[in-house]
């Protein structure tokens, strides 16, 4: 007897040690202490409990399933339910997650998380307004930092970035230094073209404590305090996120020259060809020919507007790249307008369901007689197969490298791309493209609606309202026919 209450002391005492290392944030130390409790007590519904909520906050799908299935012979708990409810929504089951929330409501220890759940549910359901009555409900009980964080991730997806900084900040009120509220906030700082503020926050996309931080390359190397401390030393940029980001924030290198000539790119080796015309003084490396004991310094691409002080829209610089003129590229006749077109990225960028185009919007302009398209992307919706064959006028490049598309962008008439990595291309080559942009567009466009500073040759044509690509392809539309019109007048 006295040796199962000392198992039952020890249990607690560990389970009270992972629950202060949970609310630190420390999960690594708190997973451990919660599976030594289920070691000394199985089935501890508690220690459960909190896993679960630990596998939820840092969104390791993987072993949430894991406990789940462990523990199935205890699914009629609630805390069980609650995490059925949670891997439903993880697996896009959303109708069967909000059945299930609907019933841990009336559970009065489980009500707040499940209102947040629901709201989740209805948020990938896009019925925003019914997310937003179960915050406003859940607020009426509990005001906390996290409801107001969700609401204002809930008006950052719409677009209303006004309203997201109003929550955000709210949030901040109740706690400070919650990094996804802030990583978040500054998205919304950037948008509206606070750089100051929003450049600041921005290198919380490192942190542990924001769900898929990035990962910081070359942490042995220093990185400089400002400018001053760079000037005639040896300095390393490393690119990061996509290649759309490098094409994009390239121009920051060129901007650091004024500091010093001594500067290496490495990037990824998709790219270094094309960018090796970037400017003579920078050397361009892949990641497999670098040398770290030449440099004295490291920064990270998207680090060079904070450190170059980047204070407003107008400060951007553009800087086209000339790549030699190989016209080997064979169009199939050239009495009809060559355009190349892109409408997906990379499917996993937590937007891409927004900026991403279903192929079908595009079958009017593919009707055009005068037209010979390409496609220039070769990402595509796993859902979405084309036949190509079937479209005469629409032929597939996705097999080419960026460099041989950067060569064939540089003869087509014109360019028209959703927000990927090819208007980037065709923005820096200096090509005439047009950008179908979503309302709720990445800060990188800001407010824009016609031009941009980023690139003089694009013009965007964007969404009216939140996810709707109508007035877009109207607008595209009657520029196409402009076009033939112009072209059959020559």
């Amino acid at each position: 007897m006295s040796k199962n209450l000392d198992i039952i002391e020890k249990a607690k005492s560990i389970f009270l040690d992972g629950l202060n290392s949970f609310q630190k944030e420390n999960f690594e130390t708190a997973e451990r202490k919660f599976l030594e409790v289920l070691e000394l007590v199985p089935d501890r519904l508690s220690a459960i409990q909190n896993l679960i909520s630990l596998y939820i906050a840092i969104n390791d799908k993987n072993k949430l399933k894991e406990l789940l299935t462990k523990y199935n012979h205890l699914k009629h708990e609630k805390e069980i339910v609650y995490g059925v409810a949670y891997n439903f929504f993880f697996e896009k089951k959303y109708s069967d997650s909000i059945k299930l929330c609907n019933e841990l409501i009336k559970e009065k220890n489980f009500q707040l998380s499940a209102f947040d759940l629901l709201a989740s549910n209805f948020k990938k359901k896009k019925l925003f307004l019914d997310a937003l009555k179960i915050y406003k409900l859940k607020l009426k009980q509990k005001k906390d930092y996290l409801t107001y964080y969700n609401i204002g991730c809930l008006f950052r997806e719409l677009g209303r970035i006004y309203k997201a900084i109003y929550y955000f900040n709210k949030s901040k009120n109740y706690k400070d230094n919650y990094i996804p509220n802030l990583w978040n906030l500054s998205l919304c700082q950037l948008r509206l073209g606070q750089f100051k503020q929003g450049f600041s926050l921005y290198e919380y996309r490192w942190s542990k404590k924001r769900q898929s931080p990035l990962i910081k390359k070359f942490i042995d190397l220093k990185t400089p305090k400002n400018l001053d401390e760079i000037k005639n030393k040896n300095v390393l940029i490393s690119d990061e996120q996509g290649l759309g980001d490098t094409i994009q924030f390239s121009r920051f290198v060129i901007d650091l020259l004024k500091y010093t000539k001594k500067i290496t790119f490495v990037i990824n080796s998709k790219l270094v060809k094309l960018l090796s015309n970037l400017h003579k003084d920078i050397n361009i490396l892949d990641y497999e020919n670098i040398n770290l004991d030449k440099y004295d310094y490291h920064l990270s691409l998207c680090s060079l507007p904070k450190i170059l002080e980047l204070k407003k829209i107008d400060e951007i610089n553009f800087y086209p790249i000339e790549i030699r003129n190989e016209n080997n590229f064979k169009f199939e006749t050239k009495n009809k307008l060559n355009i190349g077109i892109s409408w997906s990225g990379n499917p996993n960028y937590s937007f891409d369901e927004y900026r991403s185009i279903p192929f079908k919007n595009f079958n009017s302009i593919l009707r055009f007689k005068d037209i010979n398209f390409y496609k220039l992307s070769q990402n595509n919706k796993s859902s979405e197969y084309l036949d190509y064959k079937s479209l005469p006028n629409l032929t597939d490049l996705g097999d080419k490298s960026i460099y041989e598309i950067s060569k064939i962008i540089r003869q087509l008439d014109l360019v028209i791309s959703s927000d990927t990595s090819i208007i980037h291309l065709a923005g820096i080559l200096n090509v005439k493209s047009i950008l179908l942009l979503n309302f709720n567009s990445d800060w990188r466009w800001f407010n824009d609606t016609k031009k941009t500073i980023w690139y003089p040759s694009v013009n965007i044509i964007k969404q009216k309202k939140f996810d709707s690509w109508e007035n877009v392809f109207v607008e595209l539309e009657t520029t196409l026919k402009e076009l033939i019109h112009k072209k059959k007048g020559q």
